[in-house]
């Protein structure tokens, strides 16, 4: 009789998980699916790593943009903006760059808080090289699978000699450093990012490299792209985003950001609205 009385109290148990789950604002829900080996829950503000520690999520401050940039928290990180994957319809509007407000502090505690600490982690994947029939090794963290996210794409690649231009002469991965510009460690510091062939590639800064600081700039600032749209799709699959879908674009830049794209096998995830003045 124990055995009946057990089935509803589990079914019960269960099924209030579930709806709490569902009761999570999208954000909260987007990383939970993302980062299921590392990331275990939210209560009370944080979300709670595998191994116990927390990381506060939302820092209840109203901020300007710069202040957001200088001091992101995982609640602007998720619900700030929206990654659309997929062929864009048109050119990124006005200061829209999903992905670039980034919580310092998760990926640090995710990938390493120190040169030394990724780069123990780093392993290598194999590219297409310039000269057809040939590859070479470049460098990326193990996290999360990374390097076999990459690689699943460098195949992808090496499997569409016409893509080649593009990718064989890559700009790099691994490279612990700020962004240009900012005191903001950049996601190659991570072993999350690449930068594809630069010299087929555009970047917002280089194209301005005068005058890049002067609002005025921003406010003429004039998309380009000649990045084949297929690699973009390409990456997309395999759980990276495109700095070409920024207002301030780099279009060689891709980084590993599954909590900005549609779950895959089957999990749903929900879009954050809005979208905020971000920077590259």
């Amino acid at each position: 009789m124990r055995y009946f009385l057990f089935i509803p109290l589990l079914f019960n148990c269960l099924y209030g998980v579930a709806q709490h789950a569902a009761s999570l604002p999208p954000g909260i829900q987007r990383l939970l699916s993302a980062y299921p080996l590392h990331l275990k829950r939210y209560e009370n503000n944080h979300i709670v790593w595998k191994d116990g520690s927390t990381i506060r999520y939302d820092d209840g401050r109203l901020k300007t943009e710069e202040e957001a940039f200088d001091s992101t928290d995982l609640e602007d990180q998720m619900n700030a903006l929206t990654y659309e994957p997929g062929i864009p319809v048109d050119t990124p509007t006005y200061n829209c760059d999903p992905g670039t407000l980034r919580c310092q502090e998760f990926f640090m505690k995710m990938y390493g808080h120190s040169e030394e600490e990724v780069r123990r982690r780093l392993v290598a994947v194999t590219w297409p090289a310039p000269k057809p029939g040939r590859t070479k090794r470049i460098w990326v963290t193990s996290v999360n699978g990374v390097n076999r996210h990459l690689q699943a794409v460098a195949n992808e690649l090496a499997a569409r000699p016409h893509l080649r231009p593009y990718v064989t002469d890559i700009g790099g991965t691994f490279n612990w450093r700020p962004i240009m510009g900012t005191n903001r460690m950049s996601p190659h510091s991570f072993g999350i990012a690449i930068d594809i062939n630069t010299s087929r590639s555009e970047y917002w800064k280089w194209d301005h490299r005068d005058n890049w600081q002067m609002d005025s700039v921003e406010l003429n600032l004039q998309w380009r792209n000649s990045v084949p749209l297929e690699i973009v799709e390409i990456f997309e699959r395999h759980g990276f985003i495109w700095g070409g879908k920024w207002f301030h674009y780099d279009t060689m830049h891709f980084e590993y950001r599954p909590e900005m794209l549609p779950a895959r096998q089957g999990k749903a995830v929900a879009k954050p609205k809005g979208k905020a003045n971000n920077r590259s």
